[in-house]
């Protein structure tokens, strides 16, 4: 299998050598977009092969690494290409010499007009280049791997940035979820506590029974307040109903509990999602929705999920939106949300974007209003249904 994903690769890379040395000369004032465009089509070559190299974004709009790796690839590419021009064309044409009407077959000072010698050199020479081919196919393919792992991995730096990110935003979420637990299931366990304790006071002082179910019917309430609670929390962390019925599903109790009006449309034939990509989908959403509420005033949010070979969701609100409005508390732009999800979008090799609905393609009729896009790639975690 890695011998034919090699001569695929490499049969690529001979494909692309003349349209990108062409592109690349007459683009020379714009060559940063030939080598981003190079860079995303060795990324997913690098995949196919089974070598997952971690996103790394462009510091600038010359982006030195971007550029080295183009270079290097047009290099490999123009290796490929006489390969397989010499090499396959030559295999070629001693694969059809037994069928075509030569009376004699001359290799050097050596010729021969027998049929079968004719039919055992041809083909014996064209299984040594196709050999010679394999070969160098396999040595090209691991250089081009090997020049997207060195070049286009994120450096040290950037790998430190961006756990930073990451630690941040782990410890907001565990600030929020400790928040929310003490604003909501302690107290209401706190106040149950405190029932509890009056009706046992009330049942050592004998008194009556409107008073005892008084006391009880305040314990179920709060008890009944703070696994309510609890449950919502929960929710917000990891809901069951994501891993039992998958992520449709899960959106759909959390448009639900959203506490505005919210439509869910589904694109594509529904699939079943690594744990991983619809865990971070769900959290998307829910970074969302909490930011249309809670800081964009929204009466409206739709939420689109689209299933091809990338898995698309994109969340559009009514709201104010954050470029018409910079008095507003925006610190959830560059806070740990938002930042959160790039960094782990990215680890997965996806984007996200926070824009204003002007700058997106929303379905919410508003020139105001936020739109958030996640994109990520399932070639390979997907399983279809």
């Amino acid at each position: 299998m890695k011998t034919l994903k090699s001569l695929g690769w490499s049969a690529v890379l001979a494909l692309l050598f003349v349209p990108g040395f062409v592109v690349s000369l007459l683009m020379l004032p714009w060559i940063p977009l030939v080598a981003r465009g190079a860079d995303a089509i060795c990324r997913r070559g690098a995949l196919w092969m089974g070598a997952k190299v971690p996103f790394r974004k462009a510091s600038h709009w010359f982006d030195w690494p971007q550029f080295f790796h183009l270079l290097m690839q047009l290099v490999l590419s123009a290796a490929a290409f006489f390969a397989w021009v010499s090499l396959g064309f030559f295999a070629g044409v001693l694969i059809a010499i037994p069928f075509l009407p030569v009376g004699e077959l001359s290799l050097g000072e050596w010729s021969t007009s027998n049929p079968i010698l004719i039919f055992v050199v041809s083909w014996g020479v064209a299984a040594i280049a196709i050999g010679l081919l394999m070969i160098f196919s396999r040595l090209l393919s691991a250089a081009s791997i090997a020049v997207v792992r060195f070049v286009l991995s994120p450096s040290d730096k950037e790998l430190a940035a961006s756990r930073a990110t990451l630690i941040d935003a782990f410890s907001g979420e565990r600030r929020r979820i400790e928040r929310e637990l003490h604003d909501g299931p302690q107290q209401y366990l706190t106040a149950l506590k405190l029932n509890l304790a009056t009706a046992k006071l009330h049942y050592k002082n004998q008194a009556s029974s409107e008073v005892m179910e008084t006391a009880l019917e305040d314990a179920e309430h709060n008890a009944s307040q703070a696994l309510r609670a609890l449950r919502a929390t929960v929710r917000g962390i990891a809901p069951q109903v994501l891993f039992d019925r998958g992520l449709i599903a899960a959106l759909e109790e959390l448009i639900a509990h959203a506490g505005v009006d919210a439509a869910l449309q589904v694109e594509g034939n529904s699939q079943e999602l690594d744990e991983t990509i619809a865990l971070l989908a769900y959290h998307c959403v829910a970074e969302a929705l909490t930011n249309a509420t809670k800081h964009g005033e929204a009466q409206h949010v739709d939420v689109r999920v689209a299933f091809s070979n990338r898995l698309r969701v994109s969340i559009t609100d009514d709201g104010v939106g954050f470029i018409e409005t910079p008095s507003k508390d925006l610190r959830h732009l560059n806070g740990t949300g938002i930042a959160g999800l790039r960094e782990r979008a990215a680890a997965l090799g996806g984007t996200v974007k926070f824009q204003n609905t002007k700058d997106g393609e929303g379905s919410v009729e508003s020139e105001s209003g936020a739109q958030l896009i996640l994109e990520l790639p399932l070639s390979e975690s997907l399983k279809s249904t």
